[in-house]
């Protein structure tokens, strides 16, 4: 800039333009961090602090037999869970528990209609509620299968220490996810059925965008990328280990059964497809026509139950897990 051009900016300078443009860049940037605290509240409300919901039916109310059950997760949080054994007079026990996960913002009390699928066919099932939900402790609230997993091996520990040692894993959309997630690292659940999982949470949260505020699939991906982030960050959720597409494969040679109905608008049948290439064999998956959201039972009743207890009779409950069970979780908590 020449001597001249300086003088003439000298001369236009004026403390009352610049007052304003500053004032105005002010408040252009507390607008963005009003907006951004305001995002940041609506995810954190919508994904991990909710209200708890607390069922009023327990197993009795389906002529289940039940113990109440508090245990720890693996990193101390204390956790609700009901132990429901095969009827003392069933023809054929099998001494195996099904380790029962429920869906986001909810509790165990809905999934009772699964666990008497369970029960009626001779098998023990454990019912429980994550961190986060109904009546366990979680004063982050949940983070929808990373630090669930740690509630999943509490879960196997408690039933461990009651000396079973054969376990199958069941859930229900979010807690399919987890089931998945902590399928993976567990060598005692021998098998995994996942109806209605997500890939990748950011999948599930742009289908709840276009869903809620009917914005199209394209401008609802890049904000459920910011919305992950965001929810990533309150639960400091690592690169690369947060999602279910990530474990998936580690299932292997365990076999794994998904479930997913073709026409669900919360977690799209995509997510099935993704992690059924993904997983390793054996795999078997169930695409259900025009069914909705964990609406499969619903619409096949004797066929769901059939599939899903056809698929438990297949597996090798006799063998040794073939994987070593690890000496300490990601987070370095050590595994008794």
């Amino acid at each position: 800039m020449t001597q001249a051009q300086k003088d003439k900016k000298a001369r236009n300078f004026s403390p009352v333009k610049a007052a304003v443009e500053i004032a105005l860049a002010g408040a252009a940037g507390y607008g963005w961090w009003r907006t951004r605290s305001f995002l940041k509240g609506v995810v954190i409300r919508r994904l991990a602090l909710f209200p708890r919901v607390i069922g009023p039916r327990t197993p009795q109310d389906l002529d289940m037999a039940y113990e109440e059950v508090w245990f720890p997760a693996r990193d101390g949080l204390k956790l609700h869970g009901w132990y429901i054994p095969a009827p003392s007079d069933h023809p054929n026990p099998r001494n195996i528990t099904v380790i029962s996960g429920h869906g986001h913002t909810g509790n165990k009390e809905p999934d009772l209609e699964y666990a008497s699928i369970f029960y009626r066919a001779g098998y023990n099932v454990f019912m429980f509620d994550f961190r986060g939900h109904g009546r366990s402790e979680g004063p982050r609230g949940t983070s929808m299968g990373y630090w669930e997993r740690l509630d999943v091996h509490g879960a196997v520990d408690w039933l461990l220490g009651r000396g079973q040692t054969r376990f199958a894993a069941f859930g229900i959309s979010m807690g399919a996810s987890i089931m998945i997630m902590g399928a993976a690292e567990n060598p005692y659940i021998r098998a995994v059925v996942a109806d209605s999982p997500y890939a990748h949470l950011r999948h599930s949260i742009a289908a709840e965008i276009n869903n809620v505020y009917h914005a199209p699939l394209w401008a609802a991906r890049p904000l459920s990328r910011y919305a992950w982030a965001i929810f990533a960050r309150h639960h400091e959720l690592p690169r690369g280990q947060a999602s279910p597409e990530d474990y998936v494969a580690r299932i292997a040679p365990r076999p794994l059964l998904i479930i997913h109905g073709e026409a669900d608008r919360l977690t799209r049948v995509e997510n099935a497809h993704i992690l059924y290439k993904l997983a390793g064999s054996p795999k078997e998956l169930w695409i259900q026509p025009g069914v909705a959201h964990t609406k499969g039972y619903m619409v096949y009743g004797p066929e769901y139950e059939q599939r899903v207890l056809d698929f438990l009779a297949k597996v090798d409950w006799e063998s040794e897990p073939e994987l070593k069970a690890p000496e300490r979780t990601l987070e370095g908590i050590k595994v008794s």
